[in-house]
């Protein structure tokens, strides 16, 4: 049944995809020239005549027996005419109609396929035949929405008309004229008719990027009129990419993003951690995401519901927003339904082909089995793999299996045996990939491959002269690349928005959303773990390939990876629910009252569960124990959130040259938080995963928070004709997360600008350099983000058994209590001050557009470590507002965007961004490098200075003593440099005044940022991709990067392809090293020699200047290819857009890591090992667009 369902399944899918490709192939045919037009162009419609002593009535019905042309004339006319001779073979009816007009001395104008005849004026210079075409078709905008009023007129004539309601037009044209399309804000176009009947023209906004409205907080203001730092992305940038969210989608679309994902990566579903223009504070600090005026999850959003996204990086531009927003605002607005429109019905969606990112180079077995011997040899150990096994381990590969039967124990049943790769052990177990196993198998390829996922939405939009309405729905399913077990990320979204007008100065509008998102993966055994997932990239990356899946007869082995993928699972629901009702009255002319409401809850559900498994012994028959006992582990959080804000603004002008705009209002919100967990072990019904079918004691935990703020604001803009601009905000909070007195904070910031290009000088440079304008702000903010219950003297409860009070053998009581936390009087708001200095222009028609910014944030109070107090005081000191921290930095945007004619348009763009953030306070008076020094970088990476590899003992015995780092030092081993010359390698004090032999190695923050898109489109066809990528970027590399290194301990020593560029120095045979003979010997090495055991391997791997690890990159984040079908065959099933499209994504990626590591992915999966997360799969999208 499955299976047939599956083949429905493809056979629909298919047959989807075989009626769009139909449905391409008519648009290719009727967009040829022997079709459509072809029976209106008389000079194109050839007859054959043999008329003798005819009339011209005869004549004119031959022809139009003949052909689709019927003529008019005046009976008088043609009674009185002279009998027709005229005999023709395959001539054009333009040239027989040239002929009965010079023997009859007649004229023909032609309108479609109705000809019309009149007696020529003798000796007239009039064309003796004229055409004239009716020309229909619809004018409409970038977005498909008609434009009614448009006009349309004939070049160098007085002839035309304007569009309808619907963006429709008919005209009366002139043979070979051309259409001239204008309407007020758009691109005028000049099309030459040819011999066309319909033409439909899509216009472009014809502005300058000044000329744009922007949203900001509390409202929208004309670009040309801002003075902060804002940047805003539009839905076409966003368009159809596929990502597996929202914050993903914003990766390389503008300067000063920095984005980050947690020890999972780019799991199905991974939400990327933002921050605006480098690190705010060192408690951390996130942007104030705000989703139609208000906060939440854009990853809960359905990507195809946004119309723009406004990025308010200044505190001048995100000041109004107050202590939620010190480090920059994102603004998201989500599509509308548009009053006076028609219904307009959109479908969109995507197959997606999921492949995993290019797989580490795997050793096959007997490669790693010397190669790890060498390992062995090296410490002064024997073989960690025998003579035996290895041969053994050559015969499978050959496929010699009597040698392996041969090995086999005396009573293994060998005439069962259907799979050679697993090695019996005495006792009725099997042998490890650690020990006697002799498998060859790559885990990477047979744990990852191809999968598929998809996505597909659905929305309608309308609106009448009083309401306008939007709804859709959308579903996402993100699969990964694992097919040893269903790991995805589904996504469920319903919106619905509605506008009226109950008067015409009084609106009200209602926006519902509902989300439901299912993340459900394999736990590996391990449900209780945060490490859970990225534990099983962990378990294939460190399983030797020697290691079977399968015992002899087809039976999974304990020590199989497909064992852990397959003990247990994680299925997490999170359903969130928003209401929100607003309103906008307008009691007089530029006075604006509105008033809204957001309730939010959001619902999440876990249930993980881990698995015994075990496997088969071959003597007994019975199932071994597992490793680890089943459990189950059940979570249920809620979060509930309400919002109220009323503000009122005023708009007016003084002899239209002094504009002003007053907003005042007040905001108050209120969170609280819920959350309850339990755990229990051995499920005794494993189908049935609850904790009532555990027979374990149950654990509970509970959380608890709750917070409010209330706060008020204002905004005063003023411009002169839109030359000089200035503008003040200001925003007075409260937040219960301080004590009283400390709760209220006041936060102004003020701005200015310049619009040079509006100045009256300017008209001599216009035409090269069109619009240039000069901007700077301060502003300064509070981050109240900060733990709640600061202000109370918490005592801490445990439930815990007290064991270790009562006597041997006894259980003490349950329950007790811990010292009360101090609270500081003194706590307050962390304060950030920005400037920002930025000049925006463009150039050449408004062609080029430049926009740069200079900025420098300066963070104070910021929460730090108080003064140290003597132990006896029985309670940790209080933190206090101690700290300061400065982000210094700039960002640079330049595009270019052409229209060349009405086929062909084109887009380039490139940012570039840069950052550095310097503690300039914090209470470290020692200098200790362990933490923050005034004048430290943030990401400074302190470490070893290594000059290269010991290449003999007599260069170790002469060198400084390194017996700090370790005690025993071979050839091979990495020489440290003696920096201060007093012959020991050591860290001094480990203080910034006596730091030793240290030295400041590199920095980890990423520097120099950018991103290059391209779009071009042509005809019917649209192309696009976007490049993004680090320039500099630097890692300390230590032993727990295993992926960098390859070595590690003896059984997580996993070393690939790219890790062979080792040190060694003695001859290899045909079971120790990577080469027989000399030809093994490798001293000019990358990596130092290799050892079997930790802390041989521990000493090379410390951060150094020789390993220190580069991340910078370059990665082809998206790049598609489109077509949309022409309106004239899909008009034809009542269709107004139709395109197709495939994409790819992270298709390339180039980096000077070893393979298997992600560049963008710095700070490690399993434990911070780098290399043991899930890394970006490669995909392929087929995508369609299609709007009724």
């Amino acid at each position: 049944m499955k299976k047939s369902l599956h083949v429905l399944s493809m056979v629909g899918k298919y047959y989807l995809y075989g009626f769009f490709l139909q449905l391409l192939c008519l648009n290719l045919m009727y967009a040829s020239p022997t079709k459509g037009q072809s029976s209106l162009n008389i000079s194109e419609v050839y007859l054959s005549l043999d008329l003798k002593d005819a009339s011209l009535t005869e004549s004119f019905n031959r022809i139009k027996n003949e052909t689709s042309f019927f003529f008019i004339y005046d009976q008088e006319l043609v009674d009185a005419s002279l009998p027709v001779n005229l005999q023709v073979e395959h001539q054009s009816l333009e040239n027989v109609l040239l002929s009965l007009a010079a023997s009859h001395t007649l004229s023909f104008k032609q309108v479609d396929n109705r000809i019309s005849v009149k007696v020529a004026k003798r000796n007239s210079e009039e064309k003796k035949v004229e055409v004239d075409i009716t020309i229909r078709g619809i004018v409409s905008d970038s977005n498909g929405e008609p434009i009614p009023g448009a006009t349309v007129s004939v070049q160098g004539t007085s002839i035309g008309t304007a569009t309808d309601i619907d963006g429709k037009y008919s005209l009366l044209v002139p043979e070979g004229a051309t259409l001239v399309f204008s309407f007020i804000g758009f691109e005028t176009q000049q099309i030459a008719v040819g011999d066309r009947s319909v033409l439909d023209v899509s216009l472009n906004e014809e502005m300058s990027s000044l000329d744009e409205f922007v949203v900001v907080g509390y409202g929208t203001q004309k670009k040309v009129n801002l003075t902060g730092s804002v940047d805003v992305i539009s839905s076409d940038m966003l368009e159809d990419r596929h990502a597996a969210n929202v914050s993903q989608l914003l990766v390389g679309t503008t300067p000063g993003l920095n984005f980050g994902f947690d020890d999972n990566g780019y799991q199905p579903g991974a939400k990327a951690s933002i921050d605006i223009r480098g690190i705010g504070s060192l408690n951390g600090g996130a942007p104030y995401i705000l989703i139609d005026g208000f906060p939440g999850d854009m990853n809960s959003l359905n990507p195809e519901d946004i119309e723009s996204i406004s990025v308010l990086k200044d505190a001048a531009a995100s000041a109004i927003y107050g202590a939620r927003a010190p480090y920059g605002v994102v603004l998201i607005t989500t599509k509308s339904g548009k009053k006076n429109s028609k219904i307009r019905v959109n479908y969109s969606g995507s197959m997606n082909l999921v492949t995993p990112a290019k797989l580490p180079g795997t050793l096959d077995s007997y490669t790693y089995s010397r190669v790890l011997n060498e390992a062995a040899l090296n410490k002064g150990s024997s073989l960690k793999f025998s003579e035996e096994t290895i041969d053994r381990v050559i015969a499978y590969q050959e496929g010699d299996y009597d040698f392996i039967r041969a090995q086999f124990p005396a009573d293994f049943p060998a005439g069962d045996v259907t799979n050679w790769s697993a090695f019996p052990a005495p006792g009725g177990g099997w042998h490890g990939g650690n020990g006697d196993g002799h498998a060859n198998n790559d885990f990477w390829d047979l744990a990852t491959g191809p999968n598929m996922g998809q996505s597909h939405n659905f929305s309608v939009q309308g609106g009448s002269d009083k309401t306008s309405y939007y709804l859709s729905a959308g579903f996402t399913n993100q699969a990964s690349s694992f097919t040893w077990a269903d790991d995805y990320n589904k996504r469920y979204n319903l919106t619905a928005k509605v506008k009226t007008a109950l008067t015409d100065w009084w609106d009200l509008r209602f926006e519902t959303r509902l989300t439901k998102n299912n993340r459900h993966f394999p736990t590996g055994a391990r449900p209780e773990s945060i490490d859970s997932y990225n534990a099983l990239l962990h378990i294939i990356y460190n399983t030797a390939p020697k290691q079977a899946v399968f015992d002899s007869f087809g039976n999974q082995v304990q020590s199989s990876v497909k064992s852990f993928f397959e003990a247990g699972a994680s299925n997490d629901e999170t359903t969130e629910n928003w209401q929100i009702i607003g309103t906008e009255l307008r009691p007089l002319k530029g006075w604006k009252i509105n008033a809204d409401f957001a309730y939010q809850s959001t619902d999440f559900y876990g249930l993980h569960d881990g698995r015994e498994f075990g496997e088969k012994n071959w003597l007994t028959g019975e199932q071994t124990s597992s490793w680890v006992a089943s459990q189950v582990n059940e979570y249920h959080a809620s979060d509930y959130y309400w919002s109220s804000n009323i503000f009122s603004s005023y708009e007016w002008s003084l002899n239209e040259s002094h504009n002003f705009m007053v907003m005042a209002g007040g905001q108050y919100e209120s969170a609280k938080y819920r959350s309850l967990t339990g755990q229990a072990r051995n499920l005794i019904v494993p189908d049935i995963i609850s904790l009532n079918t555990a027979t374990g004691d149950p654990s509970l935990n509970e959380g608890l928070s709750q917070w409010a703020t209330e706060g008020y604001f204002g905004r005063l803009t003023y411009n002169y004709k839109e030359k000089y601009l200035v503008e003040s905000n200001v925003r007075y909070d409260g937040t219960s997360r301080f004590l009283e007195g400390k709760r209220w904070g006041f936060f102004p910031s003020f701005s200015a600008g310049w619009v040079v290009s509006n100045e009256d000088f300017w008209t001599q440079s216009s035409g090269f350099i069109n619009t240039l304008k000069i901007r700077g702000s301060w502003g300064q903010l509070g981050n109240q983000n900060v733990s709640a219950y600061q202000d109370l003297a918490l005592i801490q409860l445990s439930k815990n058994l007290l064991n270790w009070l009562p006597g041997y053998n006894q259980t003490g009581q349950v329950g007790y209590t811990l010292t009360p936390s101090l609270v500081s009087p003194s706590l307050t708001w962390e304060k950030a001050a920005t400037t920002n200095i930025g000049i925006d222009m463009e150039f050449l028609a408004n062609k080029l557009g430049v926009n740069f910014d200079w900025f420098e944030r300066n963070t104070t109070d910021m929460i730090g470590p108080s003064e140290t107090l003597p132990g006896v005081l029985g309670a940790s000191v209080p933190r206090s507002n101690n700290s300061a921290l400065r982000t210094r930095g700039w960002e640079l945007s330049v595009k270019w965007k052409e229209v060349v004619n009405s086929d062909l348009s084109y887009f380039v763009g490139f940012n570039l961004y840069d950052a550095k953030a310097v503690v300039t306070e914090y209470n470290n008076p020692t200098g200790y490098l362990g933490s923050w020094l005034v004048g430290q970088e943030v990401g400074d990476i302190w470490g070893w200075s290594s000059n290269g590899l010991f290449q003999s003992q007599q260069e170790i015995d002469n060198h400084a003593d390194q017996s700090f780092i370790y005690n025993l030092w071979n050839p091979g081993d990495v020489k440290y440099d003696d920096l201060n010359g007093d012959g020991v390698i050591n860290n001094g004090q480990n203080t910034i005044d006596d730091h030793g032999d240290l030295m400041l190695l590199g920095n980890s923050s990423a520097h120099y940022q950018f991103g290059v898109n391209f779009g071009a489109n042509y005809k019917g066809f649209d192309f696009s991709m976007l490049w993004k990528g680090t320039a500099k970027r630097d890692k300390g590399m230590n032993y727990n990067d295993y992926a960098y290194y390859g070595f590690r301990r003896a059984n997580w020593s996993q070393p690939k392809w790219d890790h062979l560029d080792y040190y060694r120095d003695t001859p290899g045979t045909k079971y120790v090293g990577l080469y027989e003979g000399d030809a093994n010997i490798n001293t000019d090495a990358f990596y130092p020699r290799p050892y079997e055991d930790n802390a041989s391997n521990v000493k090379n791997q410390t951060y150094n200047s020789r390993y220190l690890g580069n991340f910078a990159y370059l990665r082809l984040q998206d790049v598609q290819l489109g077509y949309s079908i022409n309106d004239a065959v899909i008009s034809r099933f009542g269709l107004s857009k139709v395109r197709v499209y495939l994409s790819g994504s992270n298709l390339i990626t180039l980096s000077h890591l070893p393979i298997g590591m992600d560049p963008t992915l710095p700070s490690g999966g399993y434990r911070d090992s780098t290399g043991k997360d899930y890394r970006a799969d490669r995909i392929y999208s087929m995508g369609l667009n299609v709007t009724f």
